[in-house]
């Protein structure tokens, strides 16, 4: 393993849908690192899930715990952080992950967007089921430029498995 990758979190950004959480998990098994998810240490602190904290409190409250635990984890090394997709509003979040990791932006096309969310269990506050595909568009074209700015490396994952976005992340950090 380089040591690049050894001595840096790898932090996953992109959509809703993305696959950040699942190749995430399957980037930390294979390289022997922790794995943390912002959001599920969220719902841990909170003791609440996040559509609760949304519609109860509102996304700035939500914003605002999500830079706390942002801060919690800048000085953990050797982890996988998959983050929320909103995590780039915020240009504090990407300062304090950028200090000691390497981001890398997971890049999906709104009809794979739309069909993740779909088969997810996950409810996701800012998505209007209803208009699923045209909510989607409407929060990727807001956020694709802070993705791209924020990103040491993209990759695409239209059409691949878990295991090839993991290896491919893995092979880049690596080389």
């Amino acid at each position: 393993m380089n040591r690049y990758v050894k001595f840096k979190n790898i932090v996953l950004i992109g959509m809703s849908g993305a696959g950040k959480t699942t190749v995430g998990k399957y980037i930390a098994s294979k390289l022997n690192m922790e794995f943390v998810n912002t959001d599920d240490i969220i719902v841990f602190n909170f003791g609440d899930t996040i559509e609760h904290i949304f519609s109860e409190y509102g996304e700035e409250y939500f914003r605002d715990l999500e830079k706390q635990v942002i801060e919690g984890l800048k000085e953990k090394e050797n982890i996988v952080i998959s983050t929320g997709g909103g995590v780039v509003i915020d240009e504090v979040n990407i300062d304090i992950l950028k200090k000691n990791g390497i981001f890398v932006y997971l890049e999906a096309s709104i009809d794979t967007l739309v069909r993740n969310v779909k088969s997810s269990k996950e409810n996701r506050p800012l998505l209007d089921k209803d208009n699923l595909y045209s909510s989607i568009k409407e929060i990727y074209n807001k956020r694709k430029g802070l993705y791209i700015s924020s990103a040491d490396y993209i990759v695409q994952v239209d059409n691949k498995s878990v295991e090839l976005i993991g290896d491919e992340v893995i092979y880049i950090l690596n080389n």
